[in-house]
């Protein structure tokens, strides 16, 4: 048995494995009038893969350079288009970058974070604690987003406390009230017969 990491890399992995093979199988036929002929049924094997496009003359093109590409150059058969193939170059994609940053309790997300940072640059007292509720409110509903059944408004105040990275005067015994909508249940529409109804006689 043979496994993939034995065996040598492929060149462009969208085609697959079975496709490298019958490519390199190409290079191994002597005789050029059959290497054509499978050179060809290979060409409709592989625009197959994308059916809507094998009959488009760019992605026919296409086809045959990856071929060359696949028997890496050193393919000699008739092809219907001349000049240079392309080069294919593999494109690495660029690892993306975390934007939640440090977040210890990343299911309150990083904008409540930012929030109560701000909220705490208040000077009015009273404006302040209006909006250290509300945060404490949003806080509660992403939390029951991931623990529907067991929340604790103590740990909430606590977490909020935590994140404002100073001692606020926050009442950890306060109930935080969070409403949920209940789903608006759709009406069933039954389609009315065209029958008649009649009254059996007795």
């Amino acid at each position: 048995m043979q496994y993939n990491t034995s065996l040598s890399p492929l060149i462009i992995p969208e085609y697959g494995r079975h496709i490298h093979t019958m490519a390199q199988s190409l290079l191994k036929i002597d005789n050029r009038e059959k290497r054509n002929q499978q050179a060809q049924i290979l060409i409709k094997i592989m625009g197959n893969l994308n059916s809507h496009l094998r009959d488009v003359e760019e992605y026919k093109h296409k086809l045959w350079d990856h071929l060359h590409i696949l028997c890496e150059h050193k393919l000699d058969v008739d092809t219907p288009f001349s000049g240079e193939t392309l080069e294919f170059k593999s494109q690495k994609t660029e690892r993306i970058q975390n934007t939640q940053g440090s977040v210890k309790h990343k299911h309150y997300g990083k904008l409540i974070i930012k929030l109560i940072k701000e909220c705490i640059k208040i000077e009015n007292l009273s404006l302040r604690d209006q909006l250290l509720n509300q945060i404490a409110q949003q806080m509660k509903r992403s939390f029951l987003n991931w623990n529907k059944s067991n929340v604790q408004d103590e740990q909430i105040w606590h977490d909020l406390e935590s994140f404002s990275e100073e001692k606020i005067n926050l009442d950890y015994q306060k109930v935080i009230p969070v409403f949920h909508q209940q789903p608006i249940r759709k009406k069933t529409f039954f389609k009315r017969s065209n029958k008649k109804n009649y009254s059996r006689s007795k």
